[in-house]
């Protein structure tokens, strides 16, 4: 099974995630969930019990419904983010040793190993 890129391509850090993985060698299925976006089945696949570190702070929508100072439960995470895929922190690499949210090169050079 490849790993799959849940990105959004306007986005830059994505890009550069989707660059890194190409320059590792890491050959990927790219998911678009601007284009095709995620629904509910696919939310509560990815997202951990705790759905804050898979939040996009950055989003104006997270700024909008005061999601900072709120605690939600995985639940409340994905009825959001089937209204709005903005909601969810970008890039998300699904690989079979492990998901990593938000573009770190260091973790992903690490799956070289």
């Amino acid at each position: 099974m490849k790993p799959v890129l849940w990105m959004k391509s306007s986005c830059t850090t994505c890009r550069n995630a989707k660059g890194k993985l190409a320059e590792l060698g890491i050959e990927i299925v790219v998911r678009d969930y601007f284009k095709t976006p995620l629904n509910a089945e696919e939310l509560e696949a990815l997202l951990p019990v705790d759905p804050a570190p898979m939040l996009g702070s950055k989003s104006p929508k997270y700024k909008e419904l005061g999601l900072k100072d709120r605690r939600l439960t995985k639940e409340e995470a994905i009825a959001l983010m089937v209204q709005d895929n903005n909601l969810l922190k970008r890039p998300i690499l699904v690989h079979p040793r492990g998901t990593i949210i938000g573009f770190d090169p260091v973790a992903y050079e690490n799956l070289k190993n």
